[in-house]
């Protein structure tokens, strides 16, 4: 990892009660770095759905199973890992539903995909998932990619 870089690193069970602390320690990275609050907003849930994706479709809602954190962040990125320890997920079977049909739920990959500046899945040594999420505080204009900004 680069000079100038810190982060923490945590485990927790993958039970839906730990998305709050998780929600937590996100927005308290985001302000640390100077993201605006709405900005923040937006990484926390990309990350909440990341976090329900694991839960719900990995791991079944079982609430014994370990996902690690690794979130990292420098002067202007913040890099957050998510890594499970079920069956890898191959990105190219991850799609989020039509934007037309609405109704609740099946949009979280299509909102990392928009609020992040990067969304990787790779295989882990476990053989699980690992998604790095990662964004950058300042950004010019035309590196936005073209992401529109939610709300």
């Amino acid at each position: 990892m680069a000079e100038g870089w810190r982060g923490i690193r945590f485990t927790i069970r993958s039970d839906m009660a730990y998305l709050e602390p998780i929600r937590t320690i996100v927005r308290e990275c985001t302000g640390l770095l100077g993201f605006e609050e709405s900005e923040g907003d937006e990484v926390v849930l990309a990350v909440q759905e990341a976090c329900t994706n694991v839960i719900r479709h990995c791991y079944k809602e079982c609430p014994k199973e370990r996902i690690d954190f690794r979130i990292t962040f420098g002067d202007q990125e913040l890099e957050i890992q998510i890594i499970d320890y079920g069956a890898f997920v191959d990105p190219t079977r991850i799609k989020s539903r039509d934007l037309d049909d609405v109704r609740p739920g099946g949009l979280g990959v299509h909102l990392m995909r928009k609020v992040m500046d990067e969304v990787i899945y790779e295989r882990n040594e476990s053989g699980g998932t690992t998604l790095t999420l990662r964004r950058r505080v300042m950004r010019p204009a035309a590196d936005a990619g073209g992401r529109e900004r939610l709300g």
